[in-house]
This record gives C-alpha cells, structure tokens and sequence, in this order.
C-alpha cells in the first residue's frame, strides 16, 4: 500500500512540477553572484549596480544578482579565478589583476597608452576592434566579456609630496599584480611591490610600501585620506576594468537571459561613461577639502623614463599576440 501510496505522491509532484513550468508561468529566478573588491561608493561598484538592477527590470525579475563588494570575496585574482571555474558568476575585475590569468589584459596598463577621457571612450566604444579581441582571449581562458567599465586615471599616493622623478627614486611603491606595472615603476627608478589590494592599508600605515598606485575615486572612497596626505596626479594609466561572467554561466542562460545581459550592459556602460568624468573633477575637491596635497608632475620626464616598457611587453608572447590593440588604440583619434 506503502508503494501505491508514494508512487501517487511522486506522480503528483511531477504533474504538478510540469504544470508550474508550461509555457505563459514564470519560472523560479537565476540567482547570480557577483565578486567585486571596491566599495560601495566606488564609481566601479556604482556601474555594476545599475547593470544589476537593469538585469533584473529586463528579465521581468528573472535573473537576479547578489553582488558582494567591499572585497568580501577576496582579491581580484581569487574572484577572477572562482569566476574562472564557476563559482562565481561574473565580477568588475581589473585589466590588471586579470592579466594574472589573460596576460593581453597588460595592454590596458601600458603607460600613458591614453591620452585622455575622450581617447579612452573612442578606444572602447568607437568600434568592435577591441572588445572583439578580448572575447576571444577570455573565452580560451573560461570567461564571457560582458564590457569594459572605464574606471579612471591612476596616480601616485604615498607619505612625500611629489614634484618630478627626484622625489619617486629609490622609494617602494605598491602595484597591482601585473608585469607591466612592475616594468613601469621599475624605469622610474622605483621598488615596485606587487600587493594585493586588500592589503594596501596595512602597508601603508606599517610603512612597508612608501607610495601606492591608483585612481583618486579608489584613494578617496577606500579613505586612504586618513593614511597619507600626498597625491601625485600624473596619469600614467587609465583604470580599466573587464566586466566578466563565467563562461558554464553565461552558457546556462536562454536566449532572452543573455539579451537581458547584454542590454542591461548597455545601460550600465552609458552611466560609467558620464559618471567616471563627472566624478574626476569633484573627487579632487573632495580630497584636498580632507587636508591632502595634490601635485601635478609634468608628464613628460616620466612618459620618457617608461617608452622601453612597450619593446618589454612586446618581447613577451602576449605582446605578440596583443601588440595590434595597441597599435589600435595608439591611432584613434
């Protein structure tokens, strides 16, 4: 009787399984999570938001993502590489950390590549020449580039004030974790310390580096302000960072998921591009309001100290393969 009875229960439960899936009733939500190492405040973490929350109005509610920010799943490299086998879904990563694992990213760190804010939306969003590229690259490598969030220059932040080279030779800085960065510090006479970025706190204060590296909205909303009280604007990289999901994940998702995933980065992609700039010009008042020297090096000692990096990056395999993005992006115009 026992056997009668739960063969009935099973049956049920699978008419009723198939009954709550027939076409015109919606199907439980995905729920994707989402690794980023910046804060809540971050302009990065503010595009990934509203690629989120337009994923969701897209979907009609089916695709949902928890985003964990604030490094609350590790450095980049760690999330790069759970997103890398799954178990993260997808996560703003930095060109630089990633190229640990896609080692064409370093094209992005190359000094003074950019020119400007108009260059470096021409270069990403003037065509399909970059983001083509990249496509393929990160898909060997297990990964779907969703696009590319445009995170601002980077400077140099530490406990001297800095007016030129002299003031940087022999000092220890903190970099990310990219041969190119390295190579970059390193002509400018610096010890480049590659460190990953939850740490960069503790090493300033213990004063095991002298300077950090990075972006003014990085410094601001991370209040590296309260640590050390100089900022050296010399723009010697435009912050890049790869939106990428998982390859097993992307793979999982209907037509209609990943033409909501598309779209809603479309969306988060115009609000980056005016956000980033805006921000650029008010965070500098923002910081020196907080008691914080900022200088601006005259660019060009130190854009002449770092040309023998590119003849480094393309001696490598990767620059090989990556060095047409670089012509690419060195002829827009």
């Amino acid at each position: 009787m026992s056997i009668v009875r739960n063969s009935r229960i099973a049956s049920f439960s699978l008419f009723a399984f198939f009954a709550f899936v027939s076409p015109g009733t919606p199907t439980l939500a995905q729920e994707l999570s989402m690794g980023n190492v910046n804060p809540a405040k971050h302009g990065t973490t503010l595009a990934a938001n509203a690629f989120n929350e337009k994923l969701v109005e897209l979907s009609g509610g089916k695709i949902k993502v928890t985003h964990h920010h604030s490094g609350a799943l590790g450095g980049e490299r760690e999330v790069s590489q759970q997103i890398q086998l799954g178990a993260v879904d997808l996560g703003p990563i930095t060109t630089a950390p990633l190229a640990t694992l896609v080692p064409e990213m370093s094209v992005f760190q190359l000094p003074y590549i950019f020119r400007d804010y108009d260059h470096v939306f021409k270069a990403l969003d003037g065509g399909d020449t970059l983001t083509k590229f990249y496509a393929d690259v990160l898909d060997k490598k297990g990964f779907k580039l969703i696009g590319f969030i445009a995170a601002g220059y980077r400077g140099i932040y530490g406990h001297y004030k800095i007016d030129g080279l002299a003031d940087i030779k022999g000092k220890k800085i903190r970099v990310q974790e990219d041969k190119i960065l390295v190579a970059t510090f390193k002509a400018l006479g610096m010890i480049s310390t590659p460190i990953a970025f939850p740490e960069v706190a503790t090493a300033l204060q213990t004063k095991v580096i002298d300077f950090g590296e990075g972006g003014i909205n990085t410094y601001y909303h991370n209040k590296f302000y309260d640590i050390v009280k100089f900022v050296a604007d010399v723009r010697h990289t435009h912050q890049a960072v790869a939106l990428i999901m998982s390859k097993a994940s992307w793979n999982k998702l209907d037509a209609a998921g990943k033409k909501a995933v598309e779209d809603a980065w479309t969306h988060a992609r115009d609000f980056n591009r005016k956000f980033i700039r805006d921000e650029d010009k008010s965070l500098q008042d923002e910081v020196r309001a907080k008691g914080v020297t900022i200088t601006k090096p005259d660019a060009a000692p130190f854009l002449a100290a770092t040309k023998g990096v590119y003849d480094e990056f393309y001696a490598s395999a990767a620059g090989k393969n990556a060095k047409s993005m670089v012509d690419y992006i060195m002829a827009v115009k």
